[in-house]
């Protein structure tokens, strides 16, 4: 995604996993034996990633972990960013790779630095190198620790060059983007700072475009769980057929127990929250900040189909469908330290696609017309991902 714009009639020639051409149809010409696939009438974009995903087990939904991923796919996510690190994850990563299965690429957070008594700077850095050479791909920060304690940690992140995202410390956004962390996760640290001085908030935003701090809001989520809809309409959320039956149920029982329990000043409050968040957002859109693309985890959050809501409330926030799409692709593989290899449709770089039956840079909700994906150069349906509508 590096242009507002579709070019049209094009052949696409990937070879080993990568693409190799790209040019007009009429003179593009396939090699013998190549396997062709007919993309008339469709849409050529990047792959998907999910940058605040939490893995099927004692962190996230236990999905079955085949069905996870393959929702993910059908939904065009072929990237996941962990947010709940577990050794075990590194275990799926390795083999997921080695054996070239049918799942998105893996992306693992360490496991969460978290309210610690014990904690001392010694013991933090001495954390950060186990987890770095153990091969997690950047630090999580969950939060609890002292503003001292955070900034201590942050100084000897930076010092291995290892990346923290996570939620903002007790200092709050601005002591995120002093101490320079990677991406700050949710919206409440967001609220706060322009309830609290929406000036001061200009001036952190064009700071964190200036140092190329990110923030995953996680908008979707924190729409859901404000009980900002019925059941009804939850019921009816495309893909939600293919979740299994009991976490079906547990996410109908969960709402319904919110929604008996929640004070009738709460769902105003939550719905303020969000207006006010969206106030924050357009500050830091105009200022440059680079957004990362989440739907988050848990009741009603469909595997992979959650990014198209996503993408649709921050289209309704204030971003073009072009920039949606670009942070949900390119966006990502620069926080990755990948925009060499992904992120944007180019000879050299990965083919990890999806083809769309309709343009999303008309309507950001044809982003979940999905016909299927190119994974590592390999064709995959939708059909072939997914049984028939259960």
């Amino acid at each position: 995604m590096n242009q507002d714009t579709v070019l049209r009639r094009q052949t696409v020639l990937i070879e080993r996993g990568q693409i190799k051409i790209i040019g007009a149809a009429n003179r593009v010409k396939s090699p013998a034996g190549a396997v062709r696939l007919n993309g008339r009438g469709k849409y050529l974009l990047p792959g998907l990633v999910d940058t605040h995903a939490h893995l099927p087990g004692k962190e996230g939904t236990l999905h079955p972990l085949n069905t996870y991923f393959r929702l993910q796919l059908a939904a065009g996510v072929v990237g996941l960013r962990s947010m709940r690190g577990d050794s075990s994850h590194l275990h799926w990563r390795d083999s997921l790779r080695r054996t070239a299965a049918l799942a998105p690429r893996l992306y693992l957070g360490s496991p969460v630095f978290n309210r610690d008594q014990s904690y001392s700077a010694r013991k933090g850095r001495a954390i950060l190198a186990r987890y770095q050479t153990s091969g997690y791909d950047f630090a999580k920060y969950l939060g609890g620790l002292t503003v001292p304690q955070y900034d201590s940690l942050l100084t000897d992140a930076h010092q291995l060059g290892f990346k923290v995202a996570g939620h903002a410390p007790a200092s709050g956004v601005g002591g995120a983007v002093a101490a320079r962390m990677a991406s700050i996760e949710h919206i409440e640290a967001f609220i706060r700072a322009y309830q609290q001085d929406s000036v001061q908030l200009q001036q952190l935003a064009r700071q964190m475009a200036a140092d190329q701090i990110f923030t995953c809001p996680d908008l979707y989520w924190y729409e859901v769980n404000w009980l900002q809809y019925p059941l009804d309409y939850l019921q009816r959320l495309p893909g939600l057929a293919y979740v299994s039956s009991p976490v079906r149920q547990e996410w109908q029982q969960w709402w319904t127990t919110q929604n008996q329990q929640l004070p009738p000043a709460a769902r105003p409050q939550f719905t303020a929250a969000l207006r006010t968040y969206g106030q924050a957002f357009r500050i830091m859109h105009k200022a440059g900040v680079q957004f990362l693309i989440s739907p988050g985890d848990g009741p009603f959050v469909v595997p992979g189909y959650g990014m198209a809501q996503e993408l649709g409330l921050l289209v309704k926030l204030g971003l073009s469908p072009y920039e949606a799409l670009r942070a949900a692709t390119y966006n990502a593989a620069v926080w990755l330290g990948e925009q060499d290899q992904r992120g944007t449709l180019e000879p050299g770089k990965a083919a990890d696609l999806v083809l769309l039956d309709a343009n999303p840079l008309e309507n950001i909700a044809n982003i979940g017309r999905v016909r299927g994906v190119v994974l590592n150069g390999r064709w995959v349906s939708v059909a072939q991902l997914l049984p028939a509508q259960p």
